[in-house]
């Protein structure tokens, strides 16, 4: 398997697994909610609703990984150089870098244009 792919690969698995977790804590909220209002939880609700919760935690997490990138590089936390474009520099005070290094996972061709 190409490096690229195993970097972009553990970088959505990344992006998955804190989807799921967004997921659950937001089923364990619903699951508390229902049960007190009606005294049981219906199974298809329950899983649509972890169905579509799901959806949009990952949409979200990837936007805002896009997001934080496109303002470190903004602000100049991020130097990227050529074309395409390669980072050259990550500044260590850059705000929400785990997300900005997340973002680079699911784009190796941003750390050397050998991956593109």
């Amino acid at each position: 398997m190409k490096a690229t792919r195993k970097i972009r690969l553990k970088a959505q698995l990344k992006v998955l697994l804190v989807s799921a977790l967004v997921t659950e804590v937001a089923a364990l909220c619903f699951s508390i909610v229902t049960q007190a209002a009606t005294g049981e939880v219906f199974p298809a609700a329950f899983g649509l609703f972890s169905a579509v919760t799901l959806a949009l935690a990952h949409r979200w997490v990837m936007v805002d990984v896009g997001n934080a990138f496109q303002a470190a590089v903004s602000k100049h936390h991020v130097l990227l150089e050529g074309t395409p474009p390669h980072i050259t520099q990550i500044d260590s005070s850059c705000p929400r870098r785990w997300f900005v290094l997340l973002h680079i996972q699911l784009h190796p061709e941003l750390i050397d244009s050998d991956f593109a």
